[in-house]
């Protein structure tokens, strides 16, 4: 199984699997296709993987779709639900909160927080819709950060900053989780690097979802 994302129960997740015996059949009852896809909740991450299309809660053993590992070609790992460009933005923005801030070409620029768990706290994020890491604003960020005696992080949300390579990546993928009540209220987020597992799954036994995935990058 080639998955491109770490897989956790709870995730809502895009499987490609080729059709094989043991597999679910095409969704589009084509007679000669060779790969299909199903979009759902992971309920048991293990082998075969299973997956709901129905709200759990309102689960039944019909509404099961089971794929073998070794039929499945690519996982895309999708929020929880859909999410607007502006709500991933004021999620960024709520996730840390830290003693000094200030608007910097669009991004909002970040000292004094504490970091937890390796993720990376005073970053510049983007603030306004359109924010670039075009060479006016990398300098303009930089020396806000070098004027605070930090390392200058930009924090890359998905989808907010399109073709931002400036910089090195630090530390792989990391998720952006928040609380879902079971009335659909958001509240508490966290932040937590998709390759730690533990903390992974106990945040969403917890009530956690992922919202989006973010990147970040150290310029300089």
């Amino acid at each position: 199984m080639s998955t491109g994302d770490r897989v956790f129960v709870g995730d809502r997740v895009v499987v490609r699997y080729r059709l094989a015996p043991g597999a679910p059949g095409d969704w589009r009852g084509a007679t000669d296709a060779t790969l299909s896809d199903v979009t759902g909740v992971v309920v048991d991450a293990g082998d075969p993987l299973v997956l709901t299309r129905v709200a759990p809660a309102a689960l039944t053993p019909a509404d099961l779709v089971r794929v073998p590992a070794d039929l499945v070609t690519s996982i895309r790992l999708l929020s929880y639900r859909a999410v607007r460009n502006n709500e991933i933005r004021d999620v960024a923005l709520r996730a840390v909160a830290a003693p000094v801030t200030d608007e910097v070409q669009g991004w909002l620029v970040r000292a004094g927080a504490a970091e937890e768990g390796g993720v990376p706290a005073n970053t510049a994020v983007p603030a306004r819709m359109g924010a670039r890491l075009d060479s006016t604003t990398v300098g303009a960020v930089e020396s806000w950060f070098t004027a605070h005696h930090l390392p200058t992080i930009v924090e890359l949300p998905e989808r907010l900053v399109t073709d931002a390579t400036a910089g090195t990546p630090i530390g792989g993928e990391f998720h952006r989780l928040i609380r879902v009540a079971d009335d659909g209220t958001e509240s508490d987020i966290v932040t937590v690097a998709a390759q730690d597992t533990d903390t992974g799954i106990a945040l969403r036994a917890d009530g956690f979802r992922l919202h989006h995935r973010v990147a970040y990058r150290r310029l300089g």
